[in-house]
């Protein structure tokens, strides 16, 4: 028994004894003793059981594998225990929701401005963002090591505003895909433009102009094919229009920044809408219900000479496919088409570009996860600790790669790019792709994607224009100037004021 049991022993026996001087001598020797108060002070209270450690909370919004994996490796990595939510971009977006009840939150790339618009997310600290974090409190914690990230991802993806708001998981851009085999054997290179594009997928949707290489008669095939589902159709008429509309001296390429009135109808995004409408007849007509993945999974059938996608292991989206070549397919990779000449709105004309640009233009946030802050977290020191794990070099090739909507964002990746390359793809190109990806990120001329409130109505709106091109409804002149007015509409609803302020902080200004 216990020190302490016995001693509450004792002063209850006490009770029985004859009272006098001897049970008062007799109580305190024991309280002297035992550390128990006397009979006078009553019994002891209760001891309170310890209550247990409370989880560090993470939401990951969209994407049930990395949630997974996340789960699995900090399990097995950490000490400390997590609890990893499950939620989908609606319940986010939910105008009821004020606060998030967790610690930090995973999302898509386009969400920043939801979150940081509507005070859920707070910003890195300064003194992660600038890397003192060792200087100032003299340990060895996990770091943003942020010159290691990409330059456009550092520089615009995970910045709101003058702030960083985010740690990087990974933001894929469309890429060129192409059939080397066949491109060596009609003697052509990648295309420089647009229209040089468009040229080669005539002509490789032409069996006999093939040769050997031909497929099968009544085996599917087109010269080219593009992800034009729902959610993505918008994203590659801007992938398509940002060559075009990305003038040097104009950091705005969506709206006015002075009015908020929309571009989008504008000669850069007509044309680009109307190459694309002319490649969509050389594709499939299942093609407007395809998502990246989808085009993937077609590529490696052996279904097209060209696609717009980019590569991805997680989900296995190109394996096991039944392709009509028994041979490995030799497939090539390129940036998606340049512009020697631009769009200037001012003037309203088109300019030839200087011969010391390169006429490429980045489109950021088609896809892409980040990691922040919230503003409700109950540990915001753990809670950043475990962002940087998730970001950093030593974790993230065992998460990112398990995400379709990641690729790699580190220069210390460039040996592992192969961690989110297919395995149907020929193990060189995870070479060529890591230096690919990373000389897109260096590009000096970038485009975001809509990232401010409202974003997926703007997509949705622009989505039903190509679709409505495609199925010739409307011209595309026509059909781009019905999804301005419906941008002016969600603009009106959601306020002129507050959507202008959010779209200055989307290009990494304060209003």
């Amino acid at each position: 028994m216990s020190a302490r049991s016995d001693c509450s022993f004792h002063t209850i026996e006490t009770r029985h004894v004859r009272r006098g001087s001897l049970l008062l001598a007799g109580a305190t020797l024991l309280a002297l003793v035992c550390g128990c108060p006397t009979a006078d002070d009553g019994p002891s209270p209760p001891t309170e059981p310890s209550k247990p450690a409370v989880p560090l909370r993470l939401i990951v919004v969209d994407d049930a594998r990395l949630a997974e994996a996340i789960d699995r490796e900090w399990r097995a990595r950490a000490e400390t225990e997590i609890e990893v939510l499950e939620k989908t971009t609606d319940d986010i977006l939910d105008s009821r929701l004020h606060r998030l009840a967790a610690d930090a939150i995973i999302y898509p790339n386009g969400l920043i401005g939801e979150l940081a618009e509507r005070d859920l997310i707070v910003p890195i600290p300064d003194e992660i963002v600038n890397d003192r974090r060792a200087d100032t409190e003299g340990t060895t914690r996990p770091r943003l090591a942020r010159r290691d990230i990409f330059e456009l991802i550092r520089q615009r993806d995970i910045v709101w505003g003058e702030r960083v708001y985010a740690v990087p998981l990974g933001s894929p851009t469309f890429i060129l895909f192409y059939r080397r085999d066949l491109f060596d054997s009609l003697g052509v290179a990648a295309p420089t433009s647009w229209a040089e594009y468009q040229q080669l997928a005539v002509r490789l949707s032409r069996r006999e102009n093939l040769g050997e290489s031909a497929p099968s008669e009544g085996w599917p095939w087109h010269g080219a094919i593009e992800p034009l589902g729902p959610g993505w159709a918008g994203q590659v008429l801007l992938a398509r229009s940002s060559v075009y509309a990305r003038h040097r001296n104009y950091l705005s390429v969506l709206f006015d920044l002075n009015t908020m009135d929309p571009r989008i109808a504008a000669p850069p995004f007509v044309r680009a809408l109307e190459e694309l409408v002319a490649a969509a007849e050389l594709g499939p007509a299942e093609a407007i219900q395809y998502s990246p993945a989808d085009v993937r999974r077609e590529l490696l059938a052996g279904h097209c000479a060209m696609a717009l996608t980019w590569p991805s292991r997680a989900e296995g989206d190109g394996a096991n496919v039944e392709a009509d070549n028994r041979e490995p397919l030799s497939i090539g990779i390129a940036e998606l088409p340049p512009s020697t000449d631009v769009y200037e709105p001012d003037d309203a004309e088109w300019r030839m570009r200087e011969e010391s640009e390169t006429g490429h233009v980045t489109l950021l946030g088609v896809a892409g996860r980040l990691g922040s802050l919230t503003k409700s977290s109950r540990k915001p020191q753990a809670a950043l600790d475990l962002l940087l794990r998730l970001s950093g070099t030593e974790w993230s090739t065992a998460i990112s790669p398990r995400s379709p909507d990641t690729t790699l964002y580190r220069t210390s990746q460039m040996q592992s790019a192969g961690a989110w390359i297919d395995q149907d793809f020929e193990s060189a190109m995870a070479r060529d792709y890591g230096e690919l990806i990373q000389q897109a990120h260096r590009r000096p001329l970038g485009v975001c994607s809509p990232r401010i409130p409202g974003r997926t109505r703007y997509l949705a709106a622009l989505d039903e224009a190509v679709h409505r091109a495609i199925r010739g409804e409307e011209t595309p002149a026509e059909c781009l100037e019905a999804a301005a007015e419906r941008w002016r509409a969600i603009t009106d609803e959601l306020g002129i004021k507050s959507q202008q302020s959010a779209y200055w902080r989307s290009l990494g200004m304060e209003p």
